[in-house]
Order: C-alpha cells, then sequence, then structure tokens
C-alpha cells in the first residue's frame, strides 16, 4: 500500500507556489509603491516642505517590508520550502526495503531535515550482530498513521528512513 503518493509531492509543490506568489505579489507592490514614491520625490521643486513627507512614507514602508521579508520568508515559507524539498528527494532518491515486525506507533515529533515527524517501530534481525533491534521508521506528521496490526509482520519501503510504501504479509 502506498504511503506516500505523488499527489503528495505535487501538493507540497502547489503549496510551495502559492507561498512565492504571495510573496512576489507583496514584493511588487512594494516596488511599485516606492517607484511611485521616488518619482514624486524627484518631481519636487528644491527645499519643498513636502520631502520630509515622502520620507517619512517612504522609510518606514521600506522597514515593514524588510521585517515582513525576514519573518515570512523566514518561518512560513521556510518550512513549506523544506517540505517540499523532503518530498522531492522522496520522490526522486534511492529506495530501500526491509522487512520487519510491527511493534508500536510512537506519537514524539522528531524533527529531521526541517520537517516534523512521528514514527512507527520496527522489531528487525540484524543478520551482522545476529540479534534483534528497534528501528523507528519515519511518518510525516501531518498525515495519519497506517493501520498496522501489532505485531504483523510488514514489508516497507524507505527512502532516507522516511516511509513510502508498506505492506502487511
Amino acid at each position: 500500500m502506498e504511503y506516500f503518493t505523488e499527489q503528495d509531492f505535487l501538493s507540497a509543490k502547489a503549496q510551495r507556489k502559492t507561498w512565492l506568489i504571495i510573496y512576489f505579489i507583496v514584493l511588487g507592490v512594494y516596488v511599485l509603491t516606492s517607484a511611485g514614491l521616488l518619482v514624486w520625490y524627484l518631481l519636487l521643486p528644491y527645499q519643498s516642505p513636502v520631502i520630509t513627507t515622502v520620507k517619512l512614507i517612504h522609510y518606514p514602508l521600506t522597514a515593514l517590508f524588510v521585517i515582513f521579508s525576514f519573518v515570512y520568508l523566514g518561518i512560513p515559507y521556510k518550512r513549506v520550502n523544506r517540505y517540499y524539498k523532503m518530498c522531492l528527494n522522496i520522490k526522486t532518491g534511492h529506495r530501500e526495503e526491509w522487512t520487519g515486525s510491527f511493534f508500536e506507533y510512537d506519537e514524539t515529533l522528531q524533527d529531521k531535515e526541517g520537517v516534523d515527524f512521528k514514527s512507527l517501530v520496527f522489531i528487525e534481525w540484524n543478520q551482522y550482530k545476529k540479534d534483534y533491534f528497534e528501528r523507528k521508521v519515519l511518518v510525516f506528521n501531518e498525515k495519519p498513521f497506517p493501520e498496522i496490526p501489532e505485531n504483523a509482520t510488514v514489508k516497507y519501503v524507505t527512502q532516507s528512513n522516511v516511509l513510502v510504501s508498506y505492506e502487511i504479509i
């Protein structure tokens, strides 16, 4: 059963595009306003008392735009962009297949490359150490856990330890 689908990648891509469009619209409004204020400033006569008004409008507007850019690009867009990059990596990266016995769900949030994950815990056999060990396979925090019965043997595919698909054997 597919856990990470092409639709997940397309959704992340669309979300990233939406956030970029919003930023570029705000940037366009700022540039047009700044250009208008610059033209107004250049058309004013020398030592006009209105020059101070133009500066009092433009300087705070620039400060607000710079603050907005740091906050917008530093928090929400950065998270969306990291999620998109993770989805792209999952879509195009090398996938590995494993088999293990499902043990439990782990709701603890984990951060990997700026994306929040929760995990599935599997018990696997290590051929080299000749012992069983717990393996935590990451699933996206935004998506629900896959329905796997306890102690079920599961064949699963991961990319960078993120669940891509699984099959209950």
